[in-house]
This record gives structure tokens, C-alpha cells and sequence, in this order.
């Protein structure tokens, strides 16, 4: 078992300044801002971070840094994987494992997860009230196992007022539900091993551009989920599924079929535009290129100022046989026209 890590950085980067700098230019990236417009430069150092983003504190009340250990751990075996994977020759297993290893944390470790994480956590403890709650007598013998679990003794009648009182209060609605940072950082996390396990069985294609003036831009979102037959209730595990990822500027990673093969392909530049759009109508907020003038011809007819994508992940509830079941369903933010900050509600 790994010690506990109890130092580490304060400011920490959801994507590494190692694969930041495959889409850096002098040392430097260009970023568009589609909140407010602005494309600026800036070093890859100060792109992509937040403070304490996976600093988390353990039952003593301590600061542990092990998640921001274990990002560095699997960084580091990636950066020496990326020379071989964009010579598509030399590679071996390992290289591939931390491919897959990278791009599920890519999915899982941005701030749009784990606010994606919030609400979903948050939707399934409203969806359990909901049920609970669907009548007095149901609470009522909810509430009556809670008491004894903890030893407590209530009678008919006081379990009875106290389950019209959370009956009304579920009912009326008059609350929100608020998810610890920790709790979503969590469990978005767990479902690393799932991702893994989706991936395994895929093939891996490693796509170049043509031309060698074009270039994959990236994004704070950029993995991004495809159907190969334009269907909408897909996931990373579906047959049909499509996964893209810009592994540098010069490098476009694709993850679909079953059958483990590894290949190579180039793209031509009207190919390499349609992924770079897909890439910035996926973005949470910034997307990120080499130089300014070609982010600004990508985002500029794309109309993304003032805008931010559609809700990654569908919540809602659905009524069954035997009560009412929470769902939660994968979209497609790239397909969706952007939705205008100006007519955002407050939260």
C-alpha cells in the first residue's frame, strides 16, 4: 500500500504541462476564453490550473496529496510513451496502458467533471428523498429503521407527525441539494476503473495530419464520445462508440471496435478542421492552440463567445413497476447548438 502523501503542490493542473506543451509554441499556448471572446497568450505553467483541485483532507483533518501523486506517477510513464506512440513503431503493452490510463483521467479529472459529478450526486440524493417520500406510511417505516439502527425509540404518533413533516417538505420542493467537493472528486474517480475496462477491448488508431501545417487544437473537455452509427444512447462501452482524443498538435488519438488492433492513419486538413470543431463545441470554457491567428479562424464562425456547451450528462427520473428509477444518460455537447450565457437562470 502506498504511503500517504501529506506535501505536494498547491497549484495543480487538470491538463499536465506535459501535454500542454505538445500544443505549445515557444513555450507558450494560445487560448480562447468562450465566456468572454478573448484569445490570449499564455505560458503552458499558468494554463489549466486550479489551487488544491485534488488536495483532499483524510479523517485526521490532514491534507493529502496522493491523487496529485498518482497523476504525476501516470504523467510521467506517459510522457515517455509519446515519442514512440507518434512514431506509431518501438511501442510496447506498457505504453499503450498508460494511453488508456491517461485518456480516462482525461474524462474524469477536469472542473467540468467534477461539477458534472456535483449534479449527478446531487440528482440521485433528490431522486432518494423523492422515493422515500412518496407517502407518509413509507417515511413513517423508513424513519422507524433509521431510530433503531441508532438504538432510538420513537412512538406510532411521533413517527407519524415527523413523516408528514419530511413528506411536505420533499413535496413543496423548497430546498436544493448541495454536494461536497470532496465527495464528487471521489466518485468521479472511481469510475476510473470502469473507463479502463471500456477501453481495453478497443482498437487504437493513430491519426496524423497530412498537412503538415494543420494542427489538433485541444480543449478543458477533450474527450470526446462519437457514434459510429449517428446513434443517441451511447457510452464508453457501447459497440458503436467512438472515442477522439488530441494527444498534441500533430497526433489524434481514436479508440473504437473490438478487436485490440493497433494502426496508423493520416487526416486531411478538412478532416483535422472538423475534429478541431467538434473539439471547441465540446470545450467547458477554453480551447487551446499553438498560435492565435488559426484559433481565432477556428472559434470566430463557430459563434462560441458568450456561449457554453450543452450539459454533458441528461439527469431525470422515470417511473417503474415498482417505484421510480434515477437515470443519468451521456450527450453529445459537440451536436447541440451553444447555449447563449445571457440566457443561463441563476443558480
Amino acid at each position: 500500500m502506498a504511503k500517504p502523501r501529506f506535501e505536494g503542490p498547491k497549484r495543480q493542473h487538470y491538463l499536465p504541462r506535459m501535454y500542454l506543451s505538445g500544443f505549445a509554441q515557444d513555450g507558450g499556448v494560445a487560448v480562447f476564453d468562450r465566456r468572454t471572446g478573448e484569445i490570449r497568450r499564455q505560458t503552458v505553467d499558468g494554463t489549466a490550473v486550479e489551487s488544491h483541485l485534488y488536495t483532499f483532507g483524510d479523517a485526521e483533518g490532514r491534507r493529502r496529496y496522493d491523487i496529485e501523486e498518482m497523476f504525476c506517477y501516470i504523467e510521467a510513464g506517459m510522457s515517455n510513451a509519446i515519442p514512440r506512440l507518434l512514431e506509431a513503431a518501438a511501442y510496447a503493452e506498457e505504453d499503450i496502458q498508460y494511453l488508456l490510463s491517461f485518456i480516462a483521467f482525461a474524462e474524469l479529472r477536469t472542473p467540468g467533471a467534477l461539477e458534472d459529478a456535483k449534479r449527478i450526486e446531487a440528482h440521485f440524493a433528490d431522486t432518494l428523498g423523492y422515493v422515500i417520500s412518496q407517502s407518509a406510511e413509507r417515511t413513517a417505516r423508513i424513519l422507524a429503521s433509521m431510530y433503531e439502527d441508532k438504538g432510538e425509540q420513537r412512538t406510532p404518533e411521533e413517527l407519524k407527525a415527523e413523516a408528514e413533516r419530511v413528506v411536505k417538505f420533499v413535496q413543496d420542493g423548497n430546498y436544493s441539494v448541495e454536494v461536497n467537493k470532496q465527495v464528487a472528486l471521489m466518485r468521479t474517480l472511481s469510475l476510473w476503473r470502469v473507463l479502463i475496462d471500456s477501453f481495453q477491448h478497443r482498437d487504437v488508431l493513430i491519426i496524423k495530419p497530412s498537412d503538415p501545417s494543420s494542427r489538433y487544437v485541444t480543449c478543458d473537455s477533450p474527450v470526446v464520445l462519437e457514434s459510429s452509427s449517428g446513434g443517441n444512447d451511447i457510452g464508453f462501452g457501447s459497440d458503436d462508440a467512438i472515442i477522439l482524443f488530441p494527444l498534441t498538435s500533430q497526433c489524434l488519438i481514436s479508440l473504437s471496435g473490438s478487436k485490440r488492433r493497433i494502426g496508423r492513419r493520416s487526416a486531411g486538413p478538412e478532416q483535422v478542421q472538423r475534429v478541431n470543431e467538434i473539439l471547441a463545441r465540446s470545450a467547458r470554457r477554453y480551447v487551446i492552440s499553438e498560435d492565435e491567428a488559426s484559433l481565432r479562424q477556428l472559434t470566430g464562425p463557430l459563434q462560441l463567445t458568450g456561449t457554453k456547451p450543452s450539459e454533458k450528462y441528461v439527469v431525470g427520473r422515470e417511473q417503474a413497476a415498482d417505484g421510480v428509477i434515477g437515470f443519468v444518460r451521456r450527450t453529445f455537447p459537440h451536436r447541440e447548438p451553444p447555449i447563449n450565457l445571457d440566457s443561463t437562470p441563476p443558480q
